[in-house]
């Protein structure tokens, strides 16, 4: 096996070296052929040592393309895709036409395995490379699919597949000793072909390609098809073709091992084509999935942007419409006791007034305090018959505790949404929610000077999206306290929901100072708001958050973050983290410290953050406790500039007695203030404290 090298300079000079070495080499062999064969008039196969040195100059050649061939095909870093796939298709398919089509035209000038004119040791050498090259690219993307299996055994299954390989071949080579072996060539090539079909199952990335995705890989299957059905035909079954005989004349019984690896081609793309026909049927599913998450990642990086509420809420309803396939949609502002369309899709605003002249419509847009699905306008009052609108969604918006807008979005037939619809336009009002409080936020400091606006936004910011009740989860006691500094910070933390209804908690702290950081945290809350309602667990809410923010963030900006999940009634923790301050748990009289793997929020591409995410679970019992912190509790400081350290907060985990979350906050807010002798933080401290306090029965 061939070993790539990493660095693209080296990659690059190891491809040159064979590509030079690969064409020195072929013009060894043709000025080779030519002399012995046509001017000599010599048959390949007179003199053994002839053809024993063209069969080493061939062998060179062949390990030339697949150095070649290796060195382009990148080592995978994740599951298969879209993208290699089609990219190999077309190669393939392209590749074979072009060859069946310069074999077509050129004149059959062997004879008895030898050319006879100086052009068809040409086009003898040229239909001969190709057709190894092929195969040989097309070898190597199996071998690409085997690795991306992602199994233990997946390079053992591999050197397996080239063992039959070269099985075939050596049976083949030994056909003219008995016709045994011309039988057990056949056979290992079907068994090469089970293999193939049995190590070729990690497809499963068909199912989240979107429809156009799908359409045009099944017509480069068909592609494919085609093309290694021609090639496997023609080198297994007809020895006269000129394809056939130039490939036996380049290495002996070289024709079967480019008829094996085509066959092989032949079983993975008749997998690959019911695969995909399997997975048309959710196509529209995905591909309403996927707007969906890059509608809500348009709409976080207009809030990392800053833009007016106006421009937001303009974005915002245009998504709606599309999303939800409406027949128009509007948003409303209010100011004081008075409304204003600030945004309409296919509605003038005046007949926004004519409907809420209805008084019956009116109630519903403007009295209703949470958003709501009317599937049928029959189902609110036989008196609307006349009304244009027969279905809608109306989801309310609010910003600093008070009504301040609605979203509306309207059908012309009734049933006109899905219950999905309502889901997404709620999460699309949480984020505009918001929008509103941070853009509020952003204007009241405009009028402060510059140093007191940044303290005060970050108050602001984190008094009104921070949590002030905790969840009742008994047996599990929970209390959390934010402690700003005296400068602008972005620590954070909320109690969260899950899509099966259990309750969570989470902690975060965002890098950097200042107001970038306390936006970035009004927008985590909102893309914590929009994700939690669809996550199963902590791995899974952190992979979508990430996913969400990824593109939105600046290059040197993270955001570090722990999610716990709790399970009242097993008493079990599953807690996840990315790049956060390790959790602290005491089970059983025992300090354990949780470090879960995981990388911080907006650094690496989604595949790499969610092969890195680790998922742990920790039982507990009544009395045991778990502390989240961020940084700057481990990191308080007396007048000294000496860190109260982590191994002091293990010890007080350790020996503090407590019935109550609370209680727990509490000694570690004084241990801490004990340990700076009155000095100010240097940074936000956040501490989320957990204690099981009762327990009934546990299965």
């Amino acid at each position: 096996m061939i070993r790539i090298p990493e660095s693209l300079e080296v990659r690059n000079a190891a491809t040159t070296f064979f590509v030079v070495a690969c064409i020195v080499c072929v013009f060894i062999r043709m000025a080779s052929v030519a002399i012995w064969c046509v001017a000599k008039g010599h048959g390949v196969d007179d003199t053994f040592v002839v053809e024993a040195g063209l069969t080493v100059v061939s062998d060179l050649i062949l390990l030339c393309i697949i150095g070649v061939v290796s060195l382009q095909i990148r080592r995978p870093t994740g599951a298969l895709s879209y993208e290699p796939v089609a990219t190999a298709l077309t190669a393939y398919s392209v590749s074979a036409l072009a060859l069946l089509v310069f074999a077509a035209l050129v004149p059959n000038d062997l004879m008895s395995g030898s050319p006879t004119t100086y052009v068809g040791v040409l086009t003898s050498h040229i239909v001969s490379i190709a057709s190894f090259g092929i195969s040989i690219g097309l070898a190597g993307f199996l071998a690409l699919v085997f690795i991306c299996r992602r199994h233990t055994r997946a390079r053992t299954y591999l050197f397996i597949q080239f063992g039959v390989l070269l099985s075939i071949w050596l049976c083949s080579a030994l056909t003219p000793v008995s016709n045994v072996f011309n039988v057990l060539s056949w056979l290992l090539i079907m068994i090469g072909g089970v293999l193939i079909l049995v190590n070729t199952r990690g497809l499963d990335w068909l199912t989240t390609t979107t429809m156009d995705k799908k359409v045009r890989l099944l017509w480069l299957t068909f592609c494919g098809l085609f093309a290694s059905i021609v090639l496997t035909a023609m080198f297994l079954t007809s020895t006269d073709s000129y394809v056939t005989a130039s490939a036996a004349s380049f290495v002996r019984s070289g024709e079967i091992v480019i008829g094996s690896v085509n066959f092989f081609g032949f079983v993975f793309f008749l997998r690959l084509l019911f695969s995909t026909v399997a997975a048309l049927p959710n196509s529209g599913i995905v591909d309403r999935r996927s707007y969906e998450v890059e509608s809500l990642a348009h709409i976080t990086r207009l809030m990392a942007e800053a833009v007016s509420v106006e421009h937001l809420l303009k974005s915002t309803t245009a998504l709606a419409l599309r999303i939800c396939r409406a027949h128009g949609a509007w948003t409303e502002v209010y100011d004081g006791k008075e409304s204003r369309v600030v945004a309409a899709e296919l509605v003038h605003p005046e007949y926004v007034r004519v409907l809420h002249a209805n008084p019956i419509i009116h109630k519903l847009i403007s009295e209703t305090t949470k958003p709501i699905h009317i599937q049928s306008m029959d189902e609110v009052s036989r008196d609307l018959d006349t009304v244009a609108v027969r279905s809608m969604i109306v989801v309310p918006i609010y910003a600093d505790h008070r009504r301040s807008a609605t979203m509306v979005v309207f059908s012309t037939v009734d049933y006109g949404f899905e219950p999905d619809d309502l889901r997404l336009l709620t999460a699309f009002g949480d984020m505009v929610s918001v929008a509103i409080d941070q853009a509020r936020l952003m204007e009241a400091a405009l009028a402060k000077e510059r140093l007191q606006k940044e303290a005060d936004v970050a108050r602001e910011i984190q008094s009104s999206l921070l949590p002030r009740i905790g969840p009742n989860v008994e047996p599990f006691s929970v209390h959390s306290v934010m402690i700003p500094a005296t400068e602008v910070g972005g620590d954070y933390f909320d109690y969260i929901r899950f899509s099966d209804g259990s309750r969570g908690v989470i902690i975060a702290d965002v890098a950097g100072k200042g107001i970038p950081a306390a936006l970035y945290m009004a927008t985590l809350k909102g893309a914590v708001l929009a994700e939690m309602r669809v996550s199963s667990g902590p791995a899974d809410l952190l992979c979508r958050v990430n996913e969400t923010l990824m593109g939105s963030m600046e290059k040197h900006s993270y955001i570090s973050l722990t999610c716990v999940q709790f399970d009242p009634t097993s008493c079990v923790l599953r807690i996840a983290r990315s790049g956060h301050t390790p959790a602290i748990c005491r089970v059983r009289g025992e300090v354990v410290v949780l470090q879960p793997r995981g990388v911080a929020i907006g650094i690496v591409p989604p595949a790499t953050f969610n092969a890195n995410i680790e998922q742990v679970e920790v039982a507990m019992t009544q009395g045991d406790v778990c502390l989240l912190t961020t940084d700057g509790a481990n990191e308080r400081r007396n007048r000294m500039g000496i860190e109260i350290g982590t191994e002091t907060i293990l010890e007080l985990v350790r020996t503090t007695k407590v019935t109550s979350a609370s209680a727990l906050i509490e000694m570690m807010l004084l241990a801490l203030e004990s340990h700076a002798e009155g000095t100010e933080p240097h940074d936000d401290i956040t501490l989320v404290g957990i204690v099981v306090n009762t327990i009934g029965e546990i299965p």
